[in-house]
């Protein structure tokens, strides 16, 4: 896989800094990425029951979106999505969204009693919501053209998760669609976390 360089002017006087902050947050999303498809073991077998491991299921949904925002603060520090209003505005959406849906995690988790309240509903609509948004988000990183070649698949990889389990739910059943939902999203995740760490300036 080749290295992209890209031209980031005044981002960080301290580019030696700003390289390392950056690989960092690429290295948590990678890491951490896996943590949803962990955390599936320990789910309720049905919606509407408590899970037998509350606390390993809402752990492993919470380091999940934990690494999918040190990707998003990653790519905002690069300014992959844009350097205008609008991609300032996609980044607040985006961690908005992922934070609500950690508060889905817990809640479920934590507090199942709550589900008929509407802050259960919302942070539960939180969830699908800014993984669907991961399509704008694939969308603003073409359109900025500082990524190129593999860097721009993971964030549709994301995006179109749930798409794709909704579509092969309808046409293979359920039971039979139940694996594409984590195995996107986690090398969808994994791939926007190596985007990160990988990503070098110019100015090195």
């Amino acid at each position: 896989m080749s290295v992209q360089e890209i031209v980031l002017p005044d981002v960080l006087p301290d580019n030696d800094s700003f390289l390392a902050s950056n690989r960092l947050l690429g290295a948590i999303g990678m890491i951490l990425s896996p943590m949803l498809f962990l955390a599936s073991f320990f789910f309720a077998p049905q919606f509407e029951q408590p899970s037998p491991y509350p606390f390993l299921a809402g752990l492993g949904g919470v380091l999940y979106l934990l690494g999918a925002m040190a990707s998003a603060t990653g790519m905002r520090s690069l300014r992959v999505t844009g350097k205008g209003k609008g991609a300032r505005v996609l980044y607040f959406v985006q961690m908005t969204g992922l934070l609500l849906a950690m508060c889905f995690d817990v809640l479920e988790n934590s507090a199942p009693q709550l589900r008929e309240t509407t802050v259960f509903f919302i942070t539960d609509m939180a969830y699908p919501f800014s993984h669907i948004l991961m399509i704008i988000v694939g969308i603003a990183v073409i359109r900025a053209k500082v990524w190129r070649g593999w860097h721009r698949i993971p964030a549709f990889l994301v995006g179109f998760a749930l798409p794709s389990f909704i579509g092969l739910s309808v046409a293979f059943g359920r039971e039979n669609a139940n694996f594409i939902f984590p195995l996107m999203v986690t090398t969808g995740f994994f791939l926007l976390g190596l985007a990160v760490f990988t990503t070098k300036t110019n100015q090195e």
